[in-house]
């Protein structure tokens, strides 16, 4: 993507978002309650919802799509990944792999807490500090690099097993791929994103009933010209 798309998805997004107003607040509330209920179960509610979370992304993107096509889009779109028996398994398993590696990435997080208070105890005050600092800095940077890694891993291996059938480790592979290529539009896009999702906080969080719907369109539209569309793409057992 040219460099101008790293603001430039944010109009793409806007577009489908206008399309079905409507369908895409109340799939997105739906969203929000789904999570919320989930999440007030002990234990298994949080593990399930991080589990069947890529299948409804997909489910937004494939309103997108339906959108972006001309045709109606629907809130039940939501679902259409879980209903769909070729995709929603190894939707699933992506959301398995993700939660393995969000675990994964919680386990590196305590660990290097952990390691910083016992340094913070052993070296006490004075000249241990700037080292203390340093390591400090140190461990953001791993960490948010590890965050990167999945966010490059997941962003687009959803839409490609979603709506091309690609093989999970193939997928995997090409949204790594496609997010280092496109790295510098992408970086734009996020730092957008990252003080519109500020201005959105501001009146109680209603602001992501709109911006939202727009990222979630963007990224169909990052999707899209990252990956052009092939001769015939498969979506939901639908050629389109």
């Amino acid at each position: 993507m040219a460099l101008n798309r790293g603001w430039g998805l944010f109009g793409r997004g806007w577009r489908i978002f206008t399309g079905g107003v409507v369908h895409w607040i109340l799939a997105l509330i739906l969203f929000f309650v789904i999570s919320i209920v989930l999440n007030l179960i002990p234990l298994i509610g949080g593990l399930v919802l991080a589990v069947i979370t890529p299948a409804l992304i997909a489910g937004f993107l494939k309103l997108a799509h339906e959108i972006e096509s001309g045709r109606e889009g629907a809130v039940a779109h939501l679902f259409a990944p879980l209903r769909d028996p070729e995709r929603r398994n190894p939707l699933l398993i992506l959301g398995l792999l993700a939660l393995v590696a969000s675990l994964v990435l919680g386990v590196v997080a305590a660990a290097f807490v952990g390691g910083t208070i016992m340094l913070d105890e052993t070296s006490g005050m004075g000249t241990g500090m700037m080292p203390l600092a340093g390591v400090g800095f140190f461990g953001l940077i791993v960490l948010f690099l590890l965050y990167l890694a999945i966010f490059a891993a997941l962003a687009f291996a959803i839409p490609l097993v979603y709506f091309r059938g690609v093989p999970i480790g193939d997928a995997v592979l090409a949204s790594i791929q496609g997010t280092i290529t496109n790295l510098a539009p992408l970086i734009i896009f996020s730092v957008i994103y990252f003080v519109l999702a500020i201005i959105a906080m501001i009146p109680f969080g209603l602001g992501f009933l709109i911006l939202g719907p727009v990222v979630l369109g963007a990224v169909y539209g990052a999707y899209r010209e990252i990956f052009p569309e092939p001769e015939v793409e498969v979506v939901h057992g639908e050629a389109s």
